[in-house]
């Protein structure tokens, strides 16, 4: 809980509930896909995925973030979002839904 909720500060501690709710959604539908690693740690900390685990910034902030973050946490875990199964999300690129700074594919 601590980690996903840091990992959604960290990538989306500025956006709406619904943005950061589609984060930590994003990271469950990786556990749950055959092509990424079977555990919100290994998929968090897969090189070249998140910036805020490549840097150490996240690991900074790991039991430090806000309570907006742990609820979007909670909601992800229960299977809550609009993003469906996007396995990916990114600013600018134009591609799949968006919500906020973000595009969700």
């Amino acid at each position: 809980m601590d980690l996903l909720a840091a990992l959604i500060y960290c990538e989306a501690g500025n956006q709406s509930e619904e943005g950061k709710i589609a984060v930590g959604q994003v990271v469950m539908n990786r556990v749950n896909s055959e092509s990424f690693a079977d555990s919100i740690h290994d998929v968090i900390y897969e090189s070249g995925q998140f910036t805020p685990a490549g840097s150490g910034w996240l690991d900074q902030v790991v039991g430090s973030a806000p309570e907006d973050c742990y609820n979007a946490a909670v909601a992800a875990l229960n299977g809550e979002g609009t993003v469906g199964d996007a396995l990916y999300f990114n600013t600018g690129s134009g591609q799949g839904q968006k919500i906020g700074d973000h595009q969700f594919y």
